[in-house]
Formats: structure tokens, sequence, C-alpha cells
């Protein structure tokens, strides 16, 4: 019987949060232990590869660059996963380590520089609602014209062309939402 009702409950919960994660009510990424526990994976899935795949090459040889270059260059696509991913400041430090060139491994330079312009994007729809909850007006409101594809989308906004009702073009950069929650 008590097996029963935990089975019950569990399924009623899970069916729910299910729910309410398809109908944009929760998003994941809105807790911070679900980025942190992307994080720490990624970490240890980059550790790991580095010790299973370099353990068994005699250091200093050919094959141990070759495979060390191949290792570094998945560990920053791992690293660029996460950073998109986990959105925000996780894409901000991303943009710092792909500007260490002096210090990091060319793998991982090349790969996470692509943050610097090529930052995940914010859907219309979102940006609309940050501006409702900020100005308290829709886009039309205040726009002649909004394109809908952002000029650039960085780590913590994207930009977007607009005309005003004056005629004047104007650039408008809108924070990602969610930024200041995360």
């Amino acid at each position: 019987q008590p097996v029963q009702l935990t089975a019950l409950a569990a399924a009623a919960l899970g069916t729910s949060g299910f729910h309410l994660y398809g109908t944009k009510y929760v998003d994941l990424n809105d807790f911070g232990v679900v980025r942190i526990g992307r994080a720490v994976l990624t970490t240890a899935a980059i550790s790991c590869d580095y010790l299973m795949s370099l353990k068994s090459v005699p250091y200093g040889t050919h094959e141990y660059d070759d495979l060390k270059s191949q290792v570094h260059l998945r560990s920053a696509r791992r690293l660029q996963e996460l950073c998109c991913a986990n959105r925000g400041t996780f894409i901000k430090v991303g943009q710092h380590l792909g500007a260490l060139d002096y210090l990091l491994p060319l793998e991982y330079t090349h790969t996470l520089r692509i943050l610097h312009s090529q930052a995940p994007q914010s859907t219309l729809r979102e940006m609309e609602q940050v501006i409702r909850e900020d100005l308290g007006k829709e886009i039309r409101e205040l726009f002649v014209s909004f394109e809908e594809t952002p000029l650039g989308a960085a780590s913590l906004a994207q930009v977007h062309k607009a005309v005003l009702p004056d005629g004047r073009t104007v650039a408008v950069k809108i924070q990602h939402p969610k930024v200041q929650a995360q």
C-alpha cells in the first residue's frame, strides 16, 4: 500500500513537472542547481577525457602531442556547449577564456572566441516580454518597425534595429531575460 501511494505521488509530481516545463512556466535554467550540475558534469567529463585518453601514451611523443590536441579540442567544445546552455555569466566567462591565448591552448581560445560574436540569441517573444516588463508597452507602440533578427547577440543582451515614430533608425539593446536572476 505505501509503495503504491509513493509511486502514484511520484508519477503525479513528474507529470506536473513535465507539464509546467512544457508550458514554459518553469525553465530548468532558472534553478542554480541545474546550471551548477551541468558545470560539475562537464568538468568531470573533461577531466576523465584527459585522464583516460592520455594515460596509455608515452609523454613527449608525437602521438601524445596529437592526442592531447584532440582532447583539448573536445574539451573546449564541451566547455563552449556548457557556456551556451547556461548562458549569462557563463558566456561571459567563456568569452574571457577565449581571450587568454597567452595562457590557454589554442584549441580552447579558438573554440571559445566564437562566444564573442555568436552568443545564443533570445527569441523575439522573449524580447517582447522584456520590453513589456521594463517599459510597460508593446514593441508596436514604441516603434514603427522592429527587426526580428538581432544585429548581434552577446552574453547579457542583444541588439535589434528599429525605427522610431519620428523616422529615426535606432539600435535597441535588450537584456536577455533572466540575466538579473542568474
